[in-house]
């Protein structure tokens, strides 16, 4: 059986055809060869002219579900010569007109404009780099004998932390959605949910295990001196698939800050679903999306606060067992549910920048130095006045959600802004520009790895005392334990995070687990 799209074949004396319709409901024409009669002279045009129908796609549609070739024209079949000349020529006329209608389509697309390129915002290495910074001396400047001003002053991670979940899903979405456009990218919409996700979670996968791997004694001595082997094993298992921040009670098994990964990694699992959604909206449903975010992430903190009485809770000075509700409060931190909100967030700040080329033509936003300055100085200011004690103590969730992590997007978007217009702003080129910033920014992913661990063998009694003979207080082993930190991680980026090897093996195992879900 042959299928051909209606092109005169109608015209021929065939005992058998009928008319069938394709998908698109093109008219088509099902005939059996056999019921065919033409001249013998006329026979090898007529074999030649159903060969051009065959190879020609935009004559040619099989249905494979209930049409089969049955081969070359049997030399019994025959057509009339006037019908075949009419053949001929409509076929050359339909033939004619695809590839005038290809010739424009192809001239078409060849005239269209590129598409927008993005533009490189060093200023967000550095902005990340100052996060990594003030998380690492969180958790381990107290042993080195600091002033208390400054111990408060960094002891409010549970407050950066939030800047670090809405960075995350601002660069995400600016990498994943296109600039000056309300469309998500190809590379989000083209690629299979599973797959964009894994791609996502082998970035920082690899690294993870094999900071584990090499600390793992020092884990699972630990855990089997305070808890015994079933402790380990289910310790080694939530650290080993990053599920720990399910179990808020035991969020901070093994290396602790990769909490925060957990969380993510949750999270990323969302974004290939919801930011096709949010790259469809205009400025004023992003406004509203970002209102409504707003309060979704601050209810369950008014919630914790009303129930515990934790108004004034400083809770990053204050020790765990003087913690009135830890158990809800860990629930707050740690629960990925809890996070998502802030990340989205960050989707929707980008969003709003990104489009600024698409929807403020007429009355283009002007931004200058103070679009970045007076936010960072908003941010430095909540924190120093909290060190200081010059305001009411509230809640360090609370002043998360209200203040802190809105304006450090406030921040971001100058940044974002200023860098795309080509604004002189000397927060951009010589603070958040700088090599020195940029080059530790770099490196921000394996601190915040390696620098849990490291803490443990300089300041975790079990350990220590079993290495040192106990802690190492004082300014000058903390500055030793900030060199190792900075070593190591240099070392895994060189040497593990620029591997090609370790770049192919995730891909392969991308593949693997994609194909698997």
């Amino acid at each position: 059986m042959f299928v051909a799209k209606w092109t005169g074949l109608e015209m021929m004396r065939m005992h058998d055809a009928s008319v069938c319709f394709n998908t698109d409901m093109t008219p088509v024409l099902r005939y059996d060869t056999k019921a065919c009669r033409c001249l013998p002279r006329e026979k090898e045009t007529f074999r030649n002219q159903i060969s051009n129908l065959e190879s020609s796609s935009s004559l040619l549609h099989h249905r494979h579900h209930n049409i089969a070739s049955r081969g070359p024209i049997p030399s019994s079949s025959r057509i009339h010569p006037i019908h075949q000349r009419k053949l001929i020529s409509k076929t050359t006329a339909t033939t004619t007109t695809t590839s005038m209608a290809s010739t424009t389509a192809t001239a078409t697309a060849t005239s269209s404009p590129p598409p927008k390129k993005r533009v490189r915002i060093t200023a967000l290495d550095g902005i990340r780099a100052l996060l990594a910074c003030h998380i690492v001396l969180g958790h381990f400047l107290r042993y080195a004998n600091p002033p208390d001003v400054l111990l408060r002053f960094f002891a409010q991670i549970n407050i950066t932390v939030g800047a670090f979940f809405a960075l995350s899903g601002y660069v995400t979405a600016y990498t994943s959605t296109e600039v000056g456009e309300r469309a998500a990218s190809l590379k989000l919409t083209d690629t299979p949910a599973q797959t964009w996700w894994l791609q996502k979670v082998m970035s920082y996968y690899p690294m993870h295990w094999l900071v584990l791997l090499l600390f793992s004694p020092m884990f699972i001595y630990s855990d089997v001196t305070y808890g015994g082997w079933p402790a380990a094993l289910i310790n080694g298992v939530l650290a080993a698939t990053l599920t720990q921040a399910w179990s808020p009670q035991h969020a901070e098994v093994w290396n602790a800050p990769t909490w925060f990964l957990s969380s993510m990694t949750f999270s990323t699992a969302i974004m290939p679903f919801s930011l096709p959604k949010i790259a469809k909206m205009d400025k004023k449903a992003l406004r509203k999306t970002m209102g409504w975010l707003v309060l979704i992430n601050l209810l369950p903190v008014l919630g914790y606060c009303y129930d515990s009485n934790t108004w004034t809770l400083v809770e990053g000075i204050t020790p765990p067992k003087k913690h009135p509700a830890l158990d809800i409060f860990n629930y707050q931190r740690f629960l990925p549910m809890f996070n998502v909100a802030e990340v989205l967030m960050g989707a929707v700040a980008c969003r709003m920048a990104m489009l600024d080329t698409l929807e403020n033509k007429d009355k283009p936003i002007v931004t200058n130095w103070l679009s970045t300055t007076v936010p960072l100085a908003g941010l430095f200011a909540i924190l120093a006045l909290r060190a200081t004690n010059l305001v009411p103590a509230c809640s360090d969730l609370l002043v998360r959600g209200i203040l802190f992590t809105p304006l450090f997007l406030k921040f971001v978007m100058g940044a974002h802004r200023n860098t795309v217009n080509g604004v002189s702003d000397p927060v951009l080129s010589n603070f958040l520009s700088s090599k020195a910033l940029v080059w530790l920014g770099g490196l921000s992913f394996p601190i915040y790895i390696v620098h849990g661990p490291l803490g443990q063998v300089f300041y975790k009694k079990l350990i220590a005392s079993k290495l040192w003979g106990g802690v190492l207080f004082g300014p000058e082993y903390f500055a030793l334990y900030l060199a190792t930190v900075l070593v190591s991680a240099y070392l895994l980026n060189r040497f593990f995070l620029q591997s090609k090897a370790v770049a192919t093996w995730s891909k392969k195992r991308v593949e693997d687990f994609s194909s698997w879900m």
